[in-house]
């Protein structure tokens, strides 16, 4: 074999796999699938528009080239952020406001580095890169430490191949208690995909101090239920909601809420992720949700803090579909209870059709329609998403716009659900200082 590429298996030689760890690890993922209902609950939900699973890359295992200059470029030391999905972390990150880390472990052939961490009080996220001469799927979840105490905590990942080799990753934390303002923190990893290892970090992190915390002492009192703000915390990266909630579960489920965060302009603040834990007492559940959402923008001096809840039938949603062979604009599509659909016009250029269109609808609508979506289908019915912009687009008010993969071809569809209209509760209005 040529010495330009990589012995595959000298490589794969050196990957040791111990049995009785890798049985360990399969019994440990069967056991997580398996319905439980413990005594504390933990929920977390991803609502990132640029999150990209892990998965498997399937490709070469050689490195052309040009491929070999592009790993070699990335990632620069104090950029890592700059070009992730993530608004608020490329904010942070184009800020200065990240901290550099840097530290490498290697073990059965996977060399893992974190780079990067920022942490401002609303958001804890990690910056790695990850090599190996296979992919091998996604991270298993850390084991964290925050000055010498073991944390529990939700997590999120996102991140994208850059070489079949070389994977660039973000790791969000969302510890279930307050952190302090300054810790030493401890990165234990033990797994990556089904290969085993041990890979471990001690650093030192440290709170931006561009952070506004609100405290609000307002409880709201719905059916069954009292719900109070804990804080609202503000920072360049992103917005933090914290809501604490006691509720009667036969007559709401407190895990069923969600937000919408309104600024005082008007403009609805795209949600990043969410979670949320807590304990049954005396028959009722007290939990606590948590909800990250994009920067405000500046001088917004109040925000709007709307519950609601979104409440699926059973089955198949209804499903609408237009053939776009020959129509005529404007039409009207019917989203069923939650509203209409007028489109407006349909741009066509050689491999891209752009869908302009209105929504009237009683319900608050977010920047990316993502609860009442409109699609492309072709005429074997594959959906023509874009995959940098697989959302539609707020222009101004309820008109938006929704970009597909597609020149003007026979048999295109235009296609929306039916869906339920949200349960919408008094909110909470919350000044900024």
């Amino acid at each position: 074999m040529s010495n330009q590429f990589p012995d595959l298996k000298s490589e794969m030689d050196q990957i040791s796999v111990p049995v009785e760890k890798l049985d360990a690890i399969i019994a440990k993922t069967v056991n997580d699938t398996k319905v439980k209902k413990p005594k504390k609950r933990v929920i977390f939900y991803s609502m990132s528009a640029a999150v990209v699973g892990f998965g498997l890359f399937v490709g070469s295992a050689m490195v052309s080239p040009a491929m070999a200059k592009v790993a070699s470029n990335i990632p620069v030391v104090g950029t890592f952020f700059n070009d992730v999905g993530d608004e608020g972390l490329k904010i942070a990150g184009k800020k200065g406001l990240t901290q550099v880390i840097d530290q490498t472990a290697k073990d059965n052939g996977i060399t893992l580095t974190i780079n990067e961490v920022f942490y401002d009080g609303t958001r804890l996220t990690l910056g790695y890169t990850q090599e190996s001469l296979l992919p091998l799927g996604e991270l298993e979840r850390p084991a964290i430490k925050v000055d010498g105490k073991e944390i529990n905590f939700s997590s999120g990942y996102s991140g994208e191949y850059v070489t079949p080799q070389r994977y660039k990753g973000v790791v969000d934390i969302t510890p279930t208690e307050e952190l302090p303002e300054e810790f030493e923190m401890n990165v234990r990893i033990d797994a990556v995909g089904l290969v085993p290892g041990y890979w471990s970090y001690q650093f030192s992190v440290r709170q931006s101090n561009d952070v506004t915390v609100i405290r609000p002492t307002v409880i709201k009192k719905l059916e069954g239920a009292e719900i109070s703000v804990n804080s609202l915390k503000i920072g360049p990266a992103g917005t933090d909601l914290n809501v604490n909630v006691i509720a009667e579960t036969e007559i709401l489920d407190p895990y069923s809420l969600d937000f919408y965060l309104i600024d005082d302009k008007g403009n609805v603040i795209n949600p990043l992720k969410g979670s949320g834990y807590g304990d049954t007492v005396a028959g009722k559940e007290h939990a606590t949700l948590q909800r990250l959402y994009e920067p405000l923008d500046e001088g917004v001096r109040s925000v709007k803090v709307i519950p609601y809840v979104l409440t699926f039938p059973q089955g198949d949603l209804k499903e609408e579909s237009v053939s776009l062979d020959g129509i005529e604009l404007p039409f009207t599509m019917s989203q069923g209870e939650f509203g209409d659909l007028i489109i407006t016009d349909i741009k066509y250029s050689e491999n891209r059709a752009v869908v302009y269109f209105e929504v009237k609808s009683e319900a608050v609508i977010d920047n990316r329609t993502s609860v009442n979506p409109v699609w492309i289908e072709d005429e074997n019915g594959k959906r023509l998403i874009v995959d940098e912009k697989p959302f539609a687009e707020r222009i101004k008010d309820n008109r938006f716009k929704h970009e597909f993969e597609t020149g003007k071809k026979k048999g295109l569809k235009l296609k929306t659900h039916h869906q339920p209209m949200p349960e919408i509760f008094e909110g909470f209005e919350i000044e900024i200082p």
